[in-house]
């Protein structure tokens, strides 16, 4: 039986079209399980009915025409109930309908299954037969193990059928959602680009002369990284020298502290140049594609880009390239940084890639451009955007394809307006950051390290409030020396003059093993990691501390955050190490040495009733609400299964965030949010309401929301706060902060 079932659901999955693929479903299953009758019906939302669509069994000439209302029928109650329906003699049920169009006289057993996919009934799948009896539990169960297996592939399938069919005949344009990766939106032309040459179709071959292989191999790399100077060199002209490091960071990967040296070790033991480099390229990319962490997992697409280039060039092949549209919307399956820089910049109007998510360097180079971009989108394979017309709105995470030309008009206008919004924005960016009433505030920027490219209004902020410093381990073949990191901070801190720099201190483990590190855990987000590995590996956290404290001398501007902290014993044990360091650095150099101030990153529900002693303890705290919203609702945002129930606007997190605030300002205690939720409207609103006054976030977001609070007086807000805290779901929440704006008149001006 599992045989049949994967093999049907393979066949469906693989037709293009989705009549076919309905008509072979029916067949299938008629064949599998020994019926006489096997029919599907799709759900129709805007009429209200379900249209036969496919049947091995019933009158033919009833598929496409015949159709059940949603309350009618036995098949408008399996859809009611969303729940199987077996019955002997289905033609006595009181619900029965006689549809004498589809010639079901003869049968007497019925059983309905529904199709759901995302808690929404897409169709009900069909047995019949003309003895009377009950289908047994095997076949029941048969048909709902089928039922669910299908939902998602018959949605992909619909969304598949819409999408090729010519424009003439669509009357709404095709929709398609993503994570929103980049804000903005745009209108033109998909242009896909696929890879030249894949690493599946490399099989693994020995050599008879490493030497002759590795000359090939550094040939190989002398041109892909010549390729990145030039691509650096064309982007220079429209992003900062801060972002064009992402390239630095692709040299770095090719040098024998990193890639390079695992692939000269496999070409030594005399595999071949190709087969060396998939070996390597494929083993650190899955061990990236195996952690927790969105961030992270996202370097594994890096490695493979890189990993690519060096093939396409041992392989002396190249992109063959279409002629580009006028308006480029790049469309790859998943969009890397160097693919976006080869598109001209006056050229490319929008990104989206069907796997990737807001973390890959696709989406942070997308932002520091001002290019919308919609990650994500996988429900159509490539071929099926190829010179499309598409509207990308990266608001909403939302595609348009083959939009009709009043959806297209009214697009325009809102790009119009966009354009306005933001040029309002900027006009005011260097203005202080305080409210109508003046309460000041101060806003940071969350920072990546190289590959954090969004740092454009660096002058008009007020530091770093999260500063990863996981990304040149991550890199690595090898923990990096405390001279590498002395280099890496001094130029963070130095970049920063007279500002706070807060940095986090290692956050690996578990879901973010090092490749050279591994760590195999059943529960990694509840595991080894952030300051639990480095407190039981005090030789890895003293170096990092030396190191930071070191880049500190010149600059003292520097804070020292503690990740993944659950209890007081790990802070005191962090501040004893943290002290150990600066007696050793100072003694090495025999100064005097600037101590930097401490702080905890909250994150985890327990610190939530330790604030007290906390402030005892340490200098600072930073809300993470990412991580926090995680915990409190045991969601894991990354899982598209459950996503729909991660929302850091939920009552129980806005409570937490409440109440720790009071207390942190009852404490006097400096306390700061470092999460998404800051650098969001509804979220800032709210947060400022309850006290916070410092807020790091994404660089794109600090011109609008330092606007939008230069026009709200807090007294405003107090009287919004209880209301919002009374609501009972996330969507009430926003229904009262929208409510809000619009009375200010700022609902539109901000795309809440």
């Amino acid at each position: 039986m599992l045989g049949q079932l994967r093999r049907i659901v393979q066949d469906v999955a693989q037709e293009p079209i989705l009549n076919k693929a309905l008509a072979g479903l029916v067949s299938s299953i008629k064949h599998a399980l020994a019926t006489e009758c096997c029919s599907v019906y799709l759900a129709d939302y805007e009429q209200q009915h379900f249209m036969l669509m496919a049947t091995d069994g019933l009158n033919q000439d009833a598929v496409g025409k015949v159709s059940i209302g949603f309350s009618e029928g036995l098949i408008g109650w399996v859809g009611q109930r969303e729940e199987p329906i077996n019955l002997a003699q289905a033609h006595l049920h009181p619900r029965f309908k006689v549809t004498p169009e589809v010639s079901e006289d003869r049968f007497s057993a019925f059983l309905g299954c529904p199709i759901i996919h995302h808690r929404k009934v897409l169709g009900v799948l069909t047995i019949q037969q003309s003895a009377e009896r009950v289908f047994s539990e095997d076949e029941e169960s048969f048909l709902v193990t089928l039922g669910v297996q299908l939902a998602s592939v018959l949605a992909n399938a619909e969304m598949r059928d819409a999408a090729s069919r010519s424009p003439s005949y669509q009357q709404q344009a095709t929709q398609l959602h993503g994570l929103p990766g980049a804000p903005g939106m745009a209108i033109g032309q998909a242009y896909v680009l696929q890879p030249a040459s894949d690493f599946a179709a490399i099989s693994l071959k020995k050599a008879d002369d490493p030497e002759k292989e590795l000359a090939l191999f550094y040939r190989a790399v002398k041109i892909t990284k010549a390729e990145f100077n030039r691509l650096a060199e064309r982007m220079s002209q429209h992003l900062p020298e801060d972002a064009l490091a992402i390239f630095d960071v692709y040299h770095q990967l090719l040098d024998a502290a990193s890639l390079g040296r695992e692939i000269e070790e496999q070409i030594a033991e005399g595999w071949c140049a190709k087969s060396a480099l998939k070996r390597v390229v494929e083993r650190f990319a899955r061990q990236f594609d195996d952690m927790e962490d969105p961030y992270l997992r996202e370097r594994g697409l890096d490695i493979r880009d890189l990993g690519q280039r060096v093939l396409n060039n041992l392989l002396d092949t190249e992109q063959r390239r279409a002629k580009l549209p006028e308006k480029v919307v790049l469309v790859a399956d998943e969009v890397t940084a160097t693919m976006l820089a080869e598109i001209p910049r006056e050229q490319l109007v929008a990104v989206v890639s069907l796997r990737g998510s807001v973390n890959s360097h696709a989406a942070i180079m997308a932002r520091a451009l001002g290019i919308p971009a919609v990650m994500g989108v996988s429900e159509l394979p490539l071929l099926h955007w190829h010179e499309q017309k598409v509207i990308v709105d990266g608001y909403q995470g939302l595609i348009l394809l083959s939009p009709t030309e009043a959806v297209s008009n009214e697009y325009l206008r809102l790009i119009s307006e966009d354009v306005a919004l933001h040029a309002r924005y900027q006009e005011e960016i260097h203005l202080p950051s305080q409210s109508q009433c003046g309460e000041r505030f101060k806003f940071m920027v969350n920072s990546g390290l190289a590959v954090e490219l969004e740092n454009q209004n660096a002058q008009y902020t007020d530091g770093v409030g999260l500063y990863r410093t996981e990304f040149p381990f991550i890199i690595r073949s090898r923990f990096p020396t405390e001279q590498e990191q002395v280099e890496l901070y001094t130029k963070v801190l130095t970049g920063y003059p007279g500002k706070t720099v807060v940095m986090r201190t290692l956050d690996v483990g578990g879901d973010k093993a090092l490749p050279y590190f591994s760590i195999i855990e059943e529960n990694p987000f509840l595991g080894w990691r952030g300051i639990r590995l480095t407190l039981d590996h005090p030789e890895i956290f003293l170096v990092q501390i030396r190191a930071m404290i070191k880049a500190n001398i010149d600059q003292n501007n520097l804070h020292i955050l503690l990740p993944m902290v659950c209890d007081l014993a790990e802070v005191d044990e962090s501040v004893r190490l943290i002290r150990q360091a600066c007696f050793e650095v100072s003694d090495e150099l025999g100064i005097a040495l600037p101590k930097p101030k401490i702080g905890v990153m909250i994150e985890v529900p327990s610190v939530l009733y330790l604030l007290p002693e906390l402030a005892e303890k340490v200098d600072f705290c930073s809300v993470g609400t990412n991580d926090l919203t995680q915990y409190l609702l045991a969601v894991d945002r990354n899982n598209a299964r459950v996503a729909n129930l991660y929302d850091a606007l939920h009552p129980a997190v806005l409570r937490a965030l409440y109440q720790l605030g009071q207390q942190a300002q009852a404490l006097k205690f400096p306390i700061s949010i470092c999460g998404e939720l800051g650098g969001e409207p509804a979220g800032v609103l709210l947060l400022a309401a309850m006290g916070f006054r410092r807020f790091s976030m994404n660089s794109s977001n600090l011109a609008r929301i330092k606007w939008l609070l230069r026009r709200v007086d807090l007294s405003e807000l107090a009287l919004l706060l209880p209301e919002v805290l009374c609501c009972h779901s996330p969507k009430q929440v926003r229904l009262q902060v929208q409510r809000f704006l619009e009375q200010k008149q700022l609902l539109a001006q901000v795309r809440a």
